[in-house]
């Protein structure tokens, strides 16, 4: 099993925006993409994503209508995937749909949104990985650690 790495835990926390806990997980907002993490043992569906991206749409609605978002799996969950990707496949919301897979039981899960959602998915063993295949798809250099980034932003706002 790989070391799981929560946003919390990294340099990321003095990036986010604005966080959401909701008692099914705690979703990170931040510039360009979303970071998810779901609690151990839930049943993700439908009616707690609307939740989701009903606030994803009030904090983006100057962005555009579609986000980055990665699914950072550092606990272990299942999807109910005919009730909410089936939306998902009709709404194009994920500019970029990235899942970070600590154990084999998240690769299952993985397994199972694919084959549901139309669009698709990345998946990486880091959280750092994934953040860098964002920013490389947003035309932007890749970092080797969460500190180097939030210095990289520091940098930029000066």
């Amino acid at each position: 099993m790989l070391k799981t790495m929560k946003v919390k835990d990294t340099h990321l926390i003095h990036l986010i925006k604005e966080e959401h806990r909701f008692n099914f997980g705690s979703f990170y907002f931040f510039d360009d993409f979303i970071i998810s993490e779901i609690n151990e043992g839930e049943l993700f569906e439908w009616d707690k994503a609307q939740k989701v991206l009903e606030v994803g749409e009030k904090f983006y609605k100057n962005k555009g209508s579609q986000v980055n978002y990665i699914s950072n799996r550092v606990h272990d969950y299942s999807i109910k995937p005919q009730d909410w990707l089936a939306y998902l496949n009709k709404r194009d919301l994920f500019k970029v749909f990235v899942v970070v897979t600590y154990r084999k039981t998240a690769i299952y899960n993985l397994v199972i949104e694919r084959f549901f959602y139309k669009g698709e998915i990345f998946s990486f063993e880091s959280l750092l990985e994934a953040v860098n295949f964002i920013r490389k798809g947003d035309k932007l250099d890749p970092v080797t650690d969460f500190e180097k980034l939030t210095q990289k932003h520091h940098d930029n706002t000066l």
